[in-house]
């Protein structure tokens, strides 16, 4: 599985305080991937876990307060590939790679953070399937969201 081995080497790259910040609706569908994921996080790994919900605007200075070495953002992405399907990219190539599912112009939020701290930044952008208002997260979604979660917890767990 190409998309789990591209995570596992990124994961095994992870160190310093890290932050892991979830986007999404959950009202609408797929859309709600990284809320989902960092929901399932919480408590369980070595990173402070974030859910933004579809507003990640409002937690700037909470980002900027805890001066992480590395954020990362997983939110639902428009990437013309198949439904649960990730990429991860720098915030560097945010603009090049796919539209986030939502108003917010992650963009410029980064750009804010860095203007006050210097993280690394990154983004795990997941195909959604359907992000239509009344709907849960699509099988295809869900199943990446939990391998995920896993890969996250086998690499940051609290345990170690």
């Amino acid at each position: 599985m190409q998309k789990k081995l591209n995570l596992e080497e990124f994961l095994d790259k992870l160190s310093g305080k890290i932050v892991i910040a979830g986007i999404g609706n959950s009202l609408r569908g797929d859309d709600a991937v990284g809320s989902y994921i960092v929901k399932n996080l919480q408590g369980r790994i070595k990173a402070v876990t974030l859910d933004c919900e579809d507003t990640p605007e409002k937690y700037i200075d909470k980002f900027i307060d805890l001066k992480p070495d590395l954020i990362i953002f997983i939110d639902a992405m428009r990437l013309n590939r198949q439904p649960g399907e990730l990429i991860i990219i720098s915030n560097k190539d945010i603009a090049n790679k796919g539209t986030i599912t939502h108003q917010t112009n992650l963009h410029l939020i980064i750009h804010y953070i860095k203007l006050h701290i210097n993280p690394q930044i990154f983004i795990i952008g997941i195909q959604p399937e359907d992000t239509t208002f009344g709907n849960s997260i699509s099988h295809k979604v869900r199943e990446t969201a939990n391998i995920l979660c896993e890969l996250f917890i086998e690499r940051l767990s609290n345990d170690k």
